[in-house]
């Protein structure tokens, strides 16, 4: 989806939107659906973090 959003320059340009979709097999539909949802936060960040943090805390993470 980022290709097509770079592409495009995020939906602007106009042009064959669904060859660009065609390429990499993505629906428009769901191309559109990302640029909506793009500047959302991911809904598990504060889980993420949260373990994230828990595997520094511990030393014998080392791996």
């Amino acid at each position: 989806m980022k290709f097509i959003a770079l592409k495009t320059k995020d939906g602007e340009w106009k042009g064959d939107i669904a060859f660009f979709c065609r390429v990499p097999h993505v629906s428009r539909q769901g191309f559109y659906q990302y640029l909506a949802n793009k500047g959302c936060p991911w809904k598990y960040q504060p889980l993420a973090d949260a373990m994230k943090e828990i595997l520094t805390e511990d030393e014998c993470n080392d791996t």
